[in-house]
């Protein structure tokens, strides 16, 4: 029987912790592999991200329950699910740089509030947790492996890149009466934009904190001091 979802509940905390087991258990054995055995490693669990989106659309389709104002693909997980394979398989660099900021910002904070309604064993309860799971581990795994030395370039890539998106959704949602990146009001469930006001401040104090995670997730690479190679980098390409 499916149950209702609640945050900071049992089948939470017991996801977040098979995830966490099942990164640890990845990282180990990435640390016995070669490059290239790595990258099929990172591009096949965002493959699982990808197909998340996909079975999702194909099985609301075929209940006849797609509603375009809330199933199309375009928060910003959504985008990074769809993106995250062909950016692992094409090695491209900077957009690496601008999902590692977007996923550890955005997408592990989707996982710490879920907007989830329907909790265990629903086919939403682990499709929500594969794909931003997937999505988390794939970026760290990936970041891990690789040495990949998060830049400034990168942190600024994120920042202007998620203008961009914000500017494009708003738009878009006013157009189709839609919140997707919540531009129109906050989400149903409990987040931290409920500490941030009405529209449109909570989207201005949205942005602030933005900036303060990435610069958050920027800092241990400014003070790291360490030097590295680029052998293991280079398996990305720049732009």
């Amino acid at each position: 029987m499916v149950t209702e979802f609640h945050t900071f509940s049992v089948q939470h905390f017991g996801m977040l912790f098979l995830l966490t087991g099942i990164a640890m258990v990845l990282i180990r054995k990435g640390r016995k592999s070669s490059l290239l055995q790595n990258r099929n490693i990172a591009i096949v669990i965002a493959g699982i991200t990808f197909s998340c989106e996909i079975i999702e659309t194909i099985v609301l389709l075929a209940l006849g329950r797609y509603d375009y104002h809330i199933d199309l693909p375009l928060f910003l997980c959504d985008i990074s699910a769809l993106i995250l394979p062909f950016v692992l398989y094409n090695r491209n660099r900077k957009w690496l740089g601008i999902l590692y900021f977007w996923t550890l910002a955005g997408t592990l904070q989707a996982l710490l509030t879920p907007e989830l309604k329907e909790g265990f064993p629903s086919l939403e309860y682990f499709r929500y947790f594969t794909m931003h799971g997937g999505i988390v581990i794939a970026i760290l795994f990936s970041m891990i492996m690789f040495s990949i030395r998060i830049t400034w370039r990168d942190l600024i890539n994120a920042v202007l890149y998620a203008q961009v998106y914000l500017v494009c959704i708003h738009l878009f949602n006013q157009m189709l009466d839609s919140n997707y990146g919540y531009t129109i009001q906050k989400p149903a469930g409990p987040t931290v934009l409920d500490y941030f006001g009405p529209w449109p401040w909570y989207i201005l104090a949205g942005e602030g904190l933005m900036i303060v995670l990435f610069l958050l997730l920027w800092l241990p690479f400014l003070l790291s001091k360490r030097v590295r190679t680029t052998q293991d980098e280079q398996i990305f390409e720049s732009d």
